[in-house]
Order: structure tokens, then sequence, then C-alpha cells
């Protein structure tokens, strides 16, 4: 990501996408679990909120922590946000991937296979 305000709208879009579909599924799929889907949908809430909260990281140290080297302060600076924004994405990721199979749980599998069946026309 190019800046915290980038990553953000990332966030959100990609929590939204999962609500999007979740709502989707509740109404126009026969066989879908509406209440499973609600508690999705407030899970994936809380996971926009706390990983938009970790996205506001600080350095922790200061150019006097490296005796005045700027070359020294700014590689480490660099290394601590990219290991930071690495750890980020994996958290995002395994959360998202285990909403969605809690999603793929909540529909029926009659569902399941028709979407399947219209994949492939």
């Amino acid at each position: 990501m190019a800046n915290k305000r980038d990553l953000k709208k990332y966030i959100k879009i990609v929590c939204g996408d999962i609500v999007g579909e979740c709502i989707f599924a509740k109404l126009y799929f026969d066989g879908a679990d509406a209440e499973k889907m609600d508690n999705i949908i407030v899970r994936t809430a809380i996971l926009q909120t706390n990983t938009i909260d970790k996205v506001s990281v600080s350095f922790d140290k200061t150019l006097k922590s490296f005796d005045g080297d700027a070359k020294a302060y700014k590689k480490a600076h660099k290394a601590y946000f990219k290991e930071c924004y690495k750890q980020l994405h994996e958290q995002l990721n395994d959360e998202v991937n285990a909403i969605v199979a809690e999603m793929n749980k909540a529909i029926s599998q009659e569902q399941k296979n028709a979407n399947k069946d219209a994949l492939s026309k």
C-alpha cells in the first residue's frame, strides 16, 4: 500500500464486499442461514474496526537511538513498518478466509451446486 489512507480504504472495501455478499445470500438464496449470516456481518464489522485501528502504528525509536546516523534510522524505520504491515496483511487474510469458510457453511448444498452449475455454463 502506498499510504495509510489507501490501506484503510482497502480494508473497508474488503469488509464491505463480504457484508454485501452476506446480505445478498441472506435475501436471495433459499436455505441460507440468516442468523449465521447476521453473525458473519457483525464479525466482519468487528474485523474492520480492529484492523483499521492497527493501521496507525508508530516507530518507537528516534534518530538519537541510532547515534544520529540518519541512514541507519531510515533503514530501521522502513523495516519496522514493512514488518508491521506484513503482519497486518496476514492477519486480515487469515480472518477473511475464516469468514468465507463460515459463509460457505451457511449456504445450503443445493445452492452451492446451483452456483457451480451456473458458473460452468
